[in-house]
């Protein structure tokens, strides 16, 4: 599939919860969404430090699965592949240890870098499995559980999420690992809501962690030293899924997505990210991805339905894909897109060296930018 160039891409997925009974359950800061809103997102206005980077061809990847920033180094999946670059885009170390025997997987559902240390989850094998940056295998631990994303580690912790599929060992979304040791499980799995795959539903910023899901309008926070507390609710103002929609009891993902587009509700929540002064997610309205930023200094929230890059390319475009990663947002550019786009849009000053100096077999190329203070 190729890799669109802009700032979200819809992805069918996964857990569905009752929005509004966890509204009335806690109390919690509601962000008030205009989703039927198609204004333009200007970049310029709520971003700056923007750069391009032209990741090394040492090693050939395909596309990108999964992006990751620690110790100024860039950490990329493929989904068979770990990449390492300098925060330059040149090629540190890469691994493939794709394999059923002792120290490989099956293939890279998720994974998270913990100092020099990188967590690989299989989930196809049940395995959580740690590697040197070389790509030695120092440690295996094998679940008895399904799990399919990985969070970021907070103060030697971090949590793997285990969707809505119930059994007898698997009761709980979330399970904590605590020095390298399961040591909690939160909030309860609910029978009655189907099992989606999703691999994006955890945000790091500073010390706090965020914990989210696509049909659920809730961002959690991990309250160091012990919960997982709902803090931020969507309301989409009249667009949010009705309880009575998910109790109707969908005997598979086809029929609720079927029943699901014969409606004008809306739904979050994927991709979230803030740092002191903005608070941004996306969700989805009428099969149209938006992006909504709120800002926290003056309480105002805006929805955007397009993008207008003033910055790289001159260019206007739908709300599509992008990752965040710490303070740092990411949009890969595959690199025979940009040669297309050059012909149409010649790229801005500085970025034209790199633009014109790309070739179509080469790896992706890396937008990086900031939220503004």
């Amino acid at each position: 599939m190729i890799m669109k160039y802009s700032f979200f891409i819809l992805y069918l997925v996964f857990i569905f919860n009752s929005c509004d009974q966890t509204q009335q359950d806690y109390n919690v800061f509601t962000i008030e969404t205009d989703i039927t809103s198609n204004a333009e997102l200007t970049l310029s206005k709520y971003f700056d430090n923007f750069r391009m980077i032209k990741l090394s061809n040492d090693s050939i990847m395909g596309e990108i699965e999964i992006i990751r920033f620690e110790n100024n180094r860039i950490y990329i999946s493929d989904g068979k592949s770990i990449f390492i670059f300098s925060d330059s885009g040149e090629l540190l170390s890469c691994f493939n240890k794709r394999g059923g025997g002792p120290g490989e997987y099956a293939g890279i559902t998720d994974f998270v870098v913990d100092g020099e240390n990188i967590t690989v989850l299989s989930r196809s094998i049940k395995r959580l499995l740690t590697y040197t940056n070389s790509g030695e295998c120092i440690s295996t631990q094998t679940l008895d559980y399904w799990a399919q994303a990985i969070s970021p580690t907070v103060e030697n912790v971090y949590f793997l999420y285990c969707g809505n599929e119930f059994d007898d060992k698997q009761k709980h979304k979330l399970r904590r690992i605590n020095n390298e040791k399961e040591d909690s499980q939160y909030l309860p799995v609910d029978k009655k809501y189907l099992n989606f795959s999703w691999k994006s539903n955890f945000f790091k910023y500073q010390k706090s962690l965020y914990f989210f899901e696509l049909f659920n309008d809730i961002v959690y926070e991990y309250v160091n030293g012990g919960s997982i507390e709902p803090l931020y609710y969507i309301n989409y103002k009249g667009k949010n899924i009705p309880d009575a929609f998910f109790e109707r009891n969908f005997n598979d993902v086809r029929e609720f997505r079927m029943e699901y587009d014969k409606t004008s509700y809306a739904h979050g929540i994927f991709k979230f990210s803030l740092n002191d002064r903005f608070i941004m997610f996306g969700s989805s309205y009428l099969k149209k991805s938006k992006l909504t930023i709120l800002d926290r200094k003056d309480q105002i929230s805006n929805t955007f339905a397009t993008v207008k890059d003033d910055v790289y390319f001159n260019r206007s475009t739908p709300v599509s894909f992008y990752y965040f990663v710490d303070k740092h947002i990411f949009v890969p550019l595959e690199a025979f897109e940009v040669v297309e786009w050059k012909k149409v849009h010649p790229p801005a000053e500085p970025f034209k060296e790199i633009v014109d100096s790309t070739k179509e077999e080469d790896n992706p190329l890396l937008l990086i930018f900031d939220f503004k203070k």
